[in-house]
């Protein structure tokens, strides 16, 4: 991989130097270009070192287009990219990689930094110019077509055939993403829809959040929009302070940030209980009021979940958690197993882009070729965040990232010849 394919010498900027720059400046050397890439950080890949909570979670065996929105525009890149081919090339940069049960990839190291450093290595080897420290307030196209590129304190010296945008989106702007790049595309005509932080935590004003604050647990979470259900997770949800946050909230965040910021009413219907099904709450109290002796109404139900939590909902549900429970009660247990089944959470909002993993929007894909290049402006291309394209938690973002990055490194290194 250290030798070019080909004998072209496009000069290319990539403006960004996070997961799809790199990615996009990789290939683009590969394939004969000559590269540099701008990075606004003091050093290269600062969110993608914190992806996976420092671990990195680089693609997924199970690609199904339904973990991403736009699918029919991503379909025929996941035909062709699939994790075998990333966990593959990245082997081939040195870096090994294992599989999760759920299909996640993680670099052998559990370092997100073992990533991006095979990435900065490889594109020094291949004589790829590296400038960090450096904002693009400007990009012009001088009467030769050529690109100029501007920052607030100089002029770049060079010019350049083709620019790569790759800013990221809007999502950890304490990481260089935000928003910078959509500003940048808006000067070439292109159109950034309306954006939302998402996988991201959501607020409510549910009484058990403060009193619960830190309880995890394995639950089913739906989300309904208007009192219409609209998507069911399984798997571990945390509650905090201001409102819900885990795996399940984050996945779920990518359909009500949008929402609540519309003003639809948002809740989250949480299934305490996923392995006991309602069909069998009368079989599961007869056996336990037999086996019940002097059980308080906390005793009893104690066994089901967090402790804290049971002994909260029962305060909320105003049952005196320390009453000793008798065959009459069964009513009343019932129905606390149905709470369990179906508490509401109403969703107030969200916790903002600094809390953010991705961003929702971007620049319209309908003005993007296939080849990730600009329909308005041959030469320049786009790749990763900055494009209306995001996804379910489990590598799927950075799995878009390589293959929009390795497009349009390709494209941009092939242009005019």
């Amino acid at each position: 991989m250290s030798q070019a394919k080909f004998n072209q010498s496009n000069k290319i900027a990539v403006v960004g130097g996070g997961a799809a720059g790199l990615f996009a400046a990789s290939k683009a050397l590969e394939n004969g270009a000559i590269v540099t890439v701008f990075e606004r950080n003091v050093s290269f890949g600062k969110k993608l070192n914190l992806t996976g909570n420092g671990k990195c979670n680089f693609t997924n065996y199970d690609l199904d287009d339904s973990h991403f929105r736009n699918s029919e525009y991503i379909k025929p890149f996941l035909d062709k990219y699939n994790a075998s081919y990333f966990q593959d090339y990245f082997l081939s940069l040195g870096v090994l990689s294992y599989t999760k049960k759920n299909g996640c990839l993680y670099p052998s190291s559990q370092k997100a930094t073992t990533i991006t450093q095979s990435l900065v290595r490889h594109i020094e080897q291949l004589g790829g110019k590296m400038i960090s420290g450096v904002c693009i307030s400007e990009i012009k196209q001088n009467n030769s077509h050529k690109f100029e590129l501007i920052t607030k304190e100089q002029k770049i010296d060079d010019v350049f055939d083709c620019v790569i945008l790759a800013c990221g989106g809007k999502a950890a702007p304490k990481t260089g993403s935000d928003g910078f790049g959509f500003r940048l595309a808006r000067t070439f005509g292109h159109t950034v829809s309306r954006t939302y932080p998402v996988l991201v935590q959501l607020k409510s004003d549910s009484g058990i959040c403060k009193k619960c604050s830190g309880v995890r647990c394995r639950v089913n979470a739906s989300a309904y929009i208007n009192n219409e259900l609209i998507r069911t997770e399984h798997g571990e949800l945390q509650i905090t302070d201001s409102g819900l946050s885990g795996i399940v909230i984050f996945q779920l965040s990518r359909i009500l940030s949008k929402a609540v910021e519309e003003g639809k009413v948002c809740e989250i219907i949480v299934d305490f209980l996923p392995e006991l099904s309602e069909h069998d709450f009368t079989v599961f109290l007869n056996k336990r009021l037999n086996m019940s002796v002097n059980d308080t109404f906390y005793s009893f139900f104690e066994g089901l979940g967090n402790p804290k939590l049971i002994k909260c909902l029962l305060n909320e549900l105003e049952i005196d958690s320390e009453r000793i429970i008798n065959k009459d009660d069964f009513d009343c247990l019932i129905s606390v197993l149905y709470a369990l089944k179906k508490w509401k959470f109403t969703i107030t909002g969200h916790n903002g882009y600094d809390n953010a993993q991705a961003t929702r929007g971007g620049v319209l894909l309908n003005e993007i070729s296939p080849n990730m290049e600009s329909v308005f402006t041959p030469g320049l291309y786009f790749a990763g965040e900055m494009l209306d394209v995001d996804a379910d938690c489990g590598g799927y973002n950075l799995h878009w990232a390589w293959t929009s990055g390795e497009v349009a490194g390709i494209s941009a290194a092939k242009k005019g010849f």
